[in-house]
């Protein structure tokens, strides 16, 4: 931009920091002495998402298979499409000749209070100190 189209914001030194105004929603920001404009934070980011959705941004990584967790170990594992994996390798010969497999839900584990988790540990160390007593 040349001298004569420069166009100049409202500015100000205060105990020696000098503040500047946003070019666009004029916001006095804290700026350095050689300084000729600042766009503040904010609207660098309105004008960044004006060009380019937040959905891009954050993208979905990965994609689920719709696989149960561990399948690959299994010994046999069949999927909702037929394909039938031995230990994680496909077998496209045995593909449709079986049903899928059946995943038994994880169990659900209640979460142990303070106090309980208190009782357990108590009792381990019962337990470890008779053990040791029989030892000796």
């Amino acid at each position: 931009m040349s001298k004569e189209n420069e166009i100049e914001l409202m500015s100000y030194t205060e105990d020696g920091q000098r503040w500047l105004q946003c070019k666009s929603c004029y916001e006095y920001k804290k700026v350095d002495e050689d300084i000729k404009s600042v766009t503040c934070g904010r609207c660098t980011m309105i004008g960044t998402l004006k060009r380019k959705p937040m959905s891009e941004f954050f993208a979905k990584q990965r994609v689920s298979t719709g696989r149960p967790a561990g399948w690959h170990f299994m010994n046999e594992f069949v999927d909702k499409d037929g394909n039938v994996f031995h230990k994680g390798k496909e077998q496209p010969e045995l593909k449709g000749t079986l049903k899928p497999t059946k995943v038994k839900p994880p169990k659900k584990r209640k979460k142990l209070t303070a106090d309980e988790k208190l009782q357990r540990d108590l009792k381990n160390w019962k337990k470890r100190k008779k053990a040791r007593r029989g030892i000796k």
